[in-house]
């Protein structure tokens, strides 16, 4: 027969759960450190990467919030995000990634294979350093974040276009309202910072983002998606971006009231050999908390 704790030890439960969650916590301190890299380890691996960094080489680290590794190559293209395995890698050739013990289970999809090749394995003190050989990259023939300065933007009111003429601070200033400009941002889109173009609607009618002279390639690939604090908004629309290659629709796409960085594909086949006239034109039918971004890129 079991004995039924008395009332005075019930009583000491919860000091009892507090000194255990005390113990745990302190032993978590006391030990993780040990199971870390040192300075000097991660510093060594920073070194091996630069001396053997290569064009269409990245760098990821393995747990995300690892940040030391900046340090030493923090000037060179990194991959910031939670779930590497799920990332579009599809512009790098290489990708270095350095893992913390206990974490090289991290990297499943396809790391775990074989799509992505293990070249090379180097372990530095408490830390792993794998190289991986992706598929063949694609080629970026125009990154229209990075030629955002060559675009025309104009907002419509009432059907009026209004230029957006003055570019400052890395964006065309449309209003004296904070957030009406499209510009260049890093902001987090799900769970990961992004490098986007900003184009928040307006109520008064579309925005619309004109690059006059577009090179022709196989596709133009664009990614869209809200921030987190817009994405929670309960009031929050749907917005509609529409690509218009050359006066005709290419592609509508409708980023709905979810977080995350969504892809989408249009095929330029069908527009001839170029150079083409792209207009991306942002609008929604409530402007309320509608933190929209952008990236797009012509590829081969």
């Amino acid at each position: 027969m079991l004995a039924v704790p008395s009332r005075s030890a019930w009583r000491l439960l919860p000091l009892s759960l507090i000194v255990a969650s005390s113990l745990y916590a302190a032993g978590f301190w006391i030990l993780s450190p040990r199971s870390l890299p040192t300075a000097e380890d991660t510093r060594a691996a920073g070194e091996h990467i630069r001396s053997n960094f290569a064009a269409g080489d990245a760098i990821a680290v393995r747990p995300w919030w690892a940040a030391r590794l900046r340090e030493t190559v923090g000037d060179l293209p990194w991959i910031p995000v939670r779930d590497l395995a799920a990332e579009d890698l599809s512009r790098y050739a290489r990708l270095w990634v350095w893992v913390h013990a206990g974490y090289e289970a991290e990297l499943g999809g396809p790391f775990a294979s074989g799509t992505y090749t293990l070249e090379e394995r180097r372990e530095f003190g408490r830390g792993t350093l794998l190289r991986f050989r992706l598929p063949p990259p694609a080629r970026i023939l125009y990154d229209f974040r990075a030629r955002l300065q060559e675009a025309r933007v104009r907002m419509f009111s009432g059907g009026a276009p209004l230029a957006c003429p003055r570019w400052e601070q890395d964006r065309f200033i449309c209003t004296n309202r904070d957030w009406n400009y499209v510009g260049r941002m890093i902001v987090e889109l799900g769970d990961d910072p992004r490098e986007v173009i900003w184009a928040h609607p307006a109520d008064s009618g579309p925005i619309e983002v004109e690059y006059p002279s577009v090179p022709h390639g196989a596709l133009l690939r664009v990614h869209t998606g809200f921030t987190p604090p817009a994405a929670r908004a309960r009031d929050g629309a749907p917005v509609t971006l529409e690509v218009e290659i050359d006066g005709r629709p290419s592609a509508r796409i409708v980023q709905e009231n979810r977080t995350g960085f969504f892809p989408a594909d249009v095929e330029l086949a069908p527009f001839g050999s170029g150079p083409h006239r792209v207009v991306f034109r942002v609008s929604t039918p409530h402007a309320g908390m509608r933190h929209f971004c952008f990236t797009a890129e012509v590829r081969q």
